[in-house]
């Protein structure tokens, strides 16, 4: 009889019949007599048969489930454990959710991952789970302190208890077990451990220690360091507090593949002792305050894939392009915000490189040809350099690039030909330089995929062409500041924004294939997101912000094509764009009225009419802007009562109305009069600016004869001979008038 080791109703029923069957053989009663015998009527021999067979089940119930049981101690502890409700006696516990065991029947891995758990591990530890290997209660809503008696699971090889809310300090035990080879603590509320126990601590055995996302501080953890054998792969300490200098004895770790300091307040040089680690695959030393220049012995890291010392602002020197070409497997090359100095050379084309990422540094030069030919490369930044000449072109069209940016530079030319071979760009950012010339009209054909296009402050000329209007993936468009003409498109075909799918904020890494971790950072090991590498600086609500693409850009959406000379009217198509977040028609030269549907740009948070010629109402469908927080619509002709209602009329500073003579009521002090009446405000308008061009007349007769006494008088003062001839004249005048005296 095979019977499951925590039997449900039915198996017990079938276990008590069978030996209620058997005793009465034994006892010389036939099996039916006993059965059909009413429970009333109980005989010695009934109650006897009834608890022994009672007490086999208890028996086996007991001795077959111990670390079930030790579960669900631990479950009814929990403040939410509805992710669990397959945990129960009726069922094996090797069936449970989360729970898999080995072939005798023991737990031995335990992976409750993002299963909405909120309690505390206090309960957890029993001695019943001696087999019990890996354990991953990762992304939860665990809290308290982590226990040490976890320590006494010594058969864990693998626990990851990141992502929840463990405060504390980290407990040293954990590193003393026997076993373990991955430990993940990472992004939790985590203090320091204590140094003195720990410092006796051995973690031969441990591959990869994770414990980004903290609050540990102080200089690097030297308990990593004080066993030179350690067989650490993979080491991630970043978003955490540490300060100090990088030490030298890292580098005696020769088989990290993968090592992220970044997000801390490292500083000093980096040692070059790292250059030692030949193994590494991944260097992540961004967001620090690290200085001096690159280590030579780094030309050595022959595996090298994933290279980041962005974001440290001070590390310096002449950029040593010709010993990346030893990088042969590089695929992520990061130097973003720092002064670095140089040309990108011809050496450096011969990698197979997925992003280059080199703004914000001092680099100069002409563009060399062959970056086009790296076909790998998917994103690439050069914005905020010094870089001069044409972009070069290209004949290759399998150029898979999916971000360009050259902002901030001093690129001259036309728009860059070499782009009509870009099929996958989404985000296009050539603005801030000196390119010149019309707007291609095959933007619209050849980038279909086109998210973000950004062309402000260069010396484009010409009307926008109406191909843009079909990219229908277009989320920001930026166009100021430039001599752009015309009237603006009719958007006729683009009634709604298409966003582009969504990339993962943050990205997974698998370790030794049976691991993975998380983290919320550049995605430093899956090289085919970039999504917090991306960054663009746009106007919003009137200000200078730097979006990252991984946050507020990708949800953000808007036309801006201030400071040009557009003309003619307001496009009607152009306000039925849903989706619409901020748009700016400022500084330019259009005319006739606002239309009446602007009441349709529902998520519009930003508007800008102002610097137009605009004239007639604002309409009073602009009060159904229920997310409106900045808007102008100054010096213009407009004319009328403002609109009341909702969220306008929280927008009460009188600069936004201002230099319109026809405008009145709130937040203006101009009245409207006979109860807000357009055509009597407009009457006063008029009276208003007949009785400024009277002040103005007086004005200047006033600043003309000002003017003309000083430059009759400047004259004199300037000119000899006029000065001479001048009081030669008022001599000769004086003498007549004497004779005159005289002989009368």
């Amino acid at each position: 009889m095979t019977v499951e080791a925590t039997p449900n109703g039915t198996a017990y029923n079938a276990i008590f019949r069978s030996i209620f069957m058997l005793a009465t053989r034994l006892l010389g009663q036939t099996n039916m007599q006993l059965i059909h015998q009413r429970p009333t009527a109980m005989t010695p021999q009934y109650n006897l048969l009834y608890f022994s067979a009672l007490s086999v089940l208890l028996c086996m119930a007991s001795a077959a489930g111990p670390e079930g049981e030790a579960l669900l101690r631990w479950k009814s502890t929990l403040l939410n454990s509805s992710s669990l409700s397959s945990w129960s006696r009726a069922k094996s516990t090797c069936k449970w959710d989360g729970v898999d065991c080995d072939a005798a029947g023991h737990v031995t891995h335990l992976s409750l991952q993002n299963s909405g758990l909120n309690g505390t591990l206090d309960a957890f530890y029993s001695t019943a789970f001696w087999h019990l290997a890996e354990l991953d209660l990762s992304e939860n809503n665990l809290f308290g302190t982590i226990p040490t008696n976890i320590s006494l699971l010594l058969s864990l090889t693998s626990l990851c208890l990141s992502n929840n809310n463990f405060v504390g300090a980290i407990p040293c035990e954990l590193y003393g077990l026997p076993r373990i080879d991955w430990l993940d603590l990472s992004n939790n509320q985590l203090t320091n451990p204590d140094p003195t126990k720990c410092s006796h601590m051995s973690i031969m055995h441990l591959s990869s220690l994770i414990l980004r996302g903290n609050k540990l501080n102080g200089t690097f953890p030297s308990f990593i360091l004080n066993n030179t054998f350690v067989m650490l792969s993979a080491l991630v300490l970043s978003d955490n507090a540490f300060s100090g200098s990088i030490p030298k004895g890292l580098g005696n770790l020769t088989n990290l593949k993968y090592m992220d300091l970044s997000w801390n307040q490292f500083s000093g040089v980096i040692p070059m002792e790292l250059g030692k680690l030949g193994s590494l695959q991944t260097m992540d030393l961004s967001w620090n305050m690290l200085s001096g220049g690159l280590p030579q012995s780094f030309s050595a890291m022959h595996r090298i894939k994933k290279f980041n010392v962005g974001n440290n602002l001070h590390l310096s020197g002449n950029l040593p392009f010709e010993w990346f070409s030893n990088w042969t497997f590089v695929q992520v090359l990061n130097i973003a915000n720092n002064t670095f100095t140089g040309s990108i050379n011809k050496a450096f084309c011969q990698l197979d490189i997925q992003a280059l990422h080199f703004s914000n540094n001092i680099l100069s030069g002409v563009l060399p040809g062959c970056l086009w030919n790296l076909l790998s490369l998917e994103y690439m930044d050069l914005s905020s350099n010094a870089f001069v000449g044409e972009v070069p072109t290209s004949t290759d069209t399998t150029i898979p690039l999916v971000s360009l940016h050259l902002s901030k530079n001093k690129f001259t030319g036309c728009f860059p030909p070499v782009i009509k071979n870009l099929k996958s760009l989404v985000y296009l950012d050539l603005g801030d330089n000196k390119f010149s010339g019309k707007i291609p009209s095959w933007i619209g054909r050849s980038l279909p995929m086109l998210s973000i296009l950004r062309l402000r402050s260069n010396m484009f000329h010409g009307s926008i062409p109406w191909e843009v209007t079909q990219l229908s993936y277009l989320q920001l468009l930026d166009l100021a500041e430039n001599n752009l003409t015309g009237p603006l498109p009719r958007f006729g075909s683009f009634t709604y924004i298409k966003k582009i799918p969504k990339r993962k904020h943050g990205w997974w890494v698998i370790i030794d294939g049976r691991h993975r971790v998380h983290m919320d950072g550049i995605d430093m090991f899956n090289s085919s997101d970039y999504s917090r590498l991306e960054q663009m600086d746009i106007i919003w609500k009137g200000r200078d912000y730097t979006f990252t693409f991984s946050t507020s850009i990708m949800l953000m959406c808007g036309f801006d094509l201030s400071s040009n000379s557009f003309s003619g009217d307001i496009p009607a198509e152009l306000l039925n764009i849903q989706g619409l977040q901020f748009l700016n028609l400022s500084r330019n030269n259009l005319s006739g009225g606002i239309p009446n549907n602007i009441g349709n740009l529902k998520s519009a948070e930003s508007l800008d009419l102002s610097w137009n010629k605009l004239s007639g109402p604002i309409p009073s469908s602009i009060s159904h802007l229920m997310f409106l927080s900045t808007l102008n619509v100054s010096n213009n002709l407009l004319s009328g009562e403002i609109p009341r209602g909702n969220q306008i009329q929280t927008l009460n500073d009188p600069s936004i109305y201002s230099n319109n003579l026809g405008l009145c009521g709130p937040p203006l002090s101009i009245p409207c009069k006979n109860d807000s009446s357009s055509t009597t405000a407009l009457d006063g308008a008029k009276e208003q600016h007949h009785e400024l061009e009277t002040l103005w007349l007086y004005y200047s007769v006033i600043a003309g004869t000002v003017f003309g006494f000083w430059l009759w008088f400047g004259s004199l003062f300037f000119w000899k001979i006029w000065r001479l001839a001048f009081f030669g004249c008022i001599d000769a005048m004086q003498q007549k008038v004497m004779q005159q005296l005289k002989h009368t």
